[in-house]
């Protein structure tokens, strides 16, 4: 994926990418990211968020108890290290204790965490690329400034 800058539909597609096409894959086949793919998953996260996860926690919602894994960026990398394993669970700490986990909680987890730095990331994206929205009877559609 070669951009130089970022323009809202590259963005957006990237985080429909991201989630639809794998997020949402790895929740139903409870699998870990493959080696040959990191990469990729590394690009989608680059474009989709434009930096705008550094400031967010991950919090994860687990048997009626909220936890925070710590910074957002940092755990959602470590995700594309985790190894599969034969009971397809992962090893998190839970308030100080080593917990085992279902490898798809985290990547649902991953999913919700990410709703507002995907919108931050999309508000960035439409500045960057001076893109407005033009409005008529049919819809809408995206145009740069001064083209009227």
């Amino acid at each position: 994926m070669e951009v130089e800058r970022a323009t809202y539909e590259n963005v957006k597609n990237a985080q429909l990418e991201l989630e639809f096409d794998h997020i949402n894959e790895l929740i139903k086949q409870k699998e870990t990211i493959a080696e040959d793919t990191r990469r990729n998953y590394f690009d989608l996260l680059a474009m989709s968020l434009l930096g705008q996860d550094v400031n967010h926690n991950f919090t994860f919602y687990y048997q009626n108890n909220v936890y925070n894994l710590g910074s957002l960026p940092v755990f959602i990398r470590k995700m594309a290290y985790f190894e599969d394993t034969e009971d397809k669970k992962q090893e998190v700490v839970l308030k100080g204790k080593k917990t085992r986990v279902p490898i798809e909680e985290l990547w649902k987890a991953l999913r919700e965490n990410l709703y507002v730095p995907f919108s931050m990331a999309q508000t960035l994206a439409m500045k960057y690329s001076a893109e407005v929205r033009k409005t008529d009877t049919k819809g809408f559609e995206f145009k740069p400034k001064g083209s009227e």
